[in-house]
């Protein structure tokens, strides 16, 4: 039995992502029809779908044993602000447990999951009121990540690497496997960077965001990691809670053995506030790696030691994956994500067509290919979502890659296109819209044009590996104005008939009465 966990963060994180995330949680901002977290969670699904669909010579014990079982969202939003989505996505995908664990603060990427270590090695109970099975395995995803999700492949490689032995290493578990891919030179640099052995896919230096070049290599944020990697991370602790106390580290294993079993004996306020903040990639990564890269000889014990007595417990692989990859850190990867995700929709639906393989689609995501809309009129080109809810006129064109939120409202001659309008937004007749996002509520006059630009929302197309750069400045070094950027409208924003609008943030709840060009309006 499989776990996921989403590490989705809190209203401290996603500052980059505003005013978008002002007023509906960043993991919860809907791309392609659905919200981000939601396309983690679809990967999660189908996997166990392609895996139930694999014959196994028979063996009807194999079936479900890779399956992800159970998904648990990680992070420190309030309990309310999730409370409809969860509803809706268990809903949506009855065969998955879908939960949120809520951090009693932020604990970091890998301090969440040692606080709730338990509940994620906690075995799912059958229906008839017996234990079920023991997890074998767990995936960890950063909530900000929108991928083409190589699950499948990750597990392949987890599993058949796991009685790992070669000439020059004695047998070691792997404790974690990494998704990767490969960037250019100079963009790596933003990125957790991995020197990796081509021959056996292990890691052998791990450096986050180095000042220099590394290696073109880099972390995609999904990990798919082995129960033991809580021992690993049990060290960590440990050492951490040593160096910020009385700043001894020389201890003994047994010791360690012990501390750790009276911290779990303590009460649940004790470990609350014991707990601190660790991190998957600066703390756990960079550990193994070194581990990994490090002479080992045989102990005492049939185990594994590495020179200095440090324990070598395992190993880390890296899952090189050429699918398409980026992250969620400004608004302008919204659109690029939004355009990959409603690719890869009508690939699958293509897909089913061909096969008689049931997997069924989640939710309503409708990607048109044709050049006019049956029911409702409306002409397309390309990718389009539109909510059954919305309204499009039958003179709208829409696409290539656009999406309309739920109860949207386009009225008639509108042009969209490589944008996303959200929930209840309205378009005004004749208007022009591209490269935008327009926000919930927010209502656009009669012959308007809002646009942004193209440039700041992909990579460079001439470029091998070129990725989206998550850290751009968002004003220009010379002259101070805004660089380009997409066209963002917030919540609740009203644009009156005939104004212009060119690469500009317009925070919620702002009357726009002219143009504007270049700038941030408050």
């Amino acid at each position: 039995m499989l776990k996921a966990v989403i590490l989705i963060g809190g209203p401290s994180k996603g500052t980059r992502f505003r005013p978008l995330s002002l007023d509906v949680p960043k993991p919860l901002f809907p791309v392609a029809g659905l919200p981000v977290v939601q396309h983690h969670i679809d990967a999660c699904y189908r996997l166990g779908q392609q895996r139930s669909s694999i014959p196994e010579d028979g063996s009807e014990s194999n079936v479900s044993k890779y399956c992800v079982a159970e998904v648990l969202l990680l992070g420190y939003y309030g309990d309310d602000e999730l409370a409809d989505f969860l509803l809706t996505a268990t809903q949506s995908y009855p065969s998955l447990r879908i939960r949120y664990l809520r951090e009693p603060d932020a604990l970091g990427t890998a301090g969440g999951l040692y606080h709730f270590r338990e509940t994620i090695l906690a075995p799912l109970g059958n229906t008839d009121g017996s234990e079920g099975e023991q997890v074998q395995a767990f995936f960890v995803m950063n909530g900000d990540v929108c991928a083409d999700f190589p699950l499948d492949e990750m597990l392949d490689m987890h599993f058949c690497n796991n009685s790992l032995q070669s000439q020059h290493q004695q047998k070691q578990p792997v404790l974690i496997t990494v998704m990767a891919t490969e960037t250019t030179r100079q963009q790596s640099v933003h990125y957790g960077c991995m020197v990796v052995d081509k021959e056996t896919n292990i890691i052998q230096h791990y450096v986050e965001k180095p000042s220099t070049f590394v290696s073109n290599t880099v972390n995609c944020g999904v990990y798919l990691c082995s129960p033991r990697l809580f021992d690993t991370i049990a060290e960590i602790h440990l050492e951490m809670s040593n160096s910020n106390g009385n700043g001894t580290q020389q201890h003994t294993i047994s010791n360690k053995n012990n501390i750790n079993l009276q911290q779990q004996q303590k009460p649940t306020e004790e470990r609350v506030a014991a707990a601190m903040v660790m991190w998957m990639e600066q703390d756990v990564l960079r550990r193994l790696a070194g581990e990994s890269g490090s002479g080992c000889s045989s102990g005492g014990d049939g185990g594994s030691r590495i020179k200095k007595d440090a324990v070598c417990s395992g190993v880390a692989l890296a899952a090189t994956t050429r699918n398409w990859w980026s992250q969620l850190k400004t608004a302008g990867a919204a659109i690029y994500a939004n355009r990959h995700y409603l690719a890869l929709r009508q690939q699958r639906q293509r897909l089913l067509q061909r096969e008689p393989i049931d997997l069924p689609l989640p939710s309503p995501v409708k990607c048109r290919l044709a050049t006019a809309d049956p029911k409702g009129g409306y002409s397309t080109i390309g990718n389009v979502y539109v909510h059954p809810s919305a309204q499009v006129h039958p003179t709208a064109l829409l696409g290539p890659n656009v999406s309309v939120g739920e109860g949207a409202c386009i009225d008639q001659g509108v042009r969209i296109k490589e944008s996303i309008v959200l929930q209840d937004a309205v378009i005004g007749q004749h208007s022009l819209v591209m490269h935008s996002i327009i926000g919930r509520r927010a209502k656009v006059g009669a012959w308007c044009r809002v646009e942004g630009s193209a440039a700041c929302s992909d990579p460079n197309p001439n470029v091998a590996y070129a990725k989206m750069t998550p850290q751009l400045p968002l004003f220009n070094a010379l002259d101070g104005r805004l660089n380009p950027s997409i066209t963002i409208l917030g919540c609740g924003v009203n644009v009156e008939s005939e104004v212009v609008l060119l690469n500009s943030i317009v925070l919620p709840y702002k009357t726009l009465t002219r143009s504007y060009k270049n700038e941030i309006i408050l």
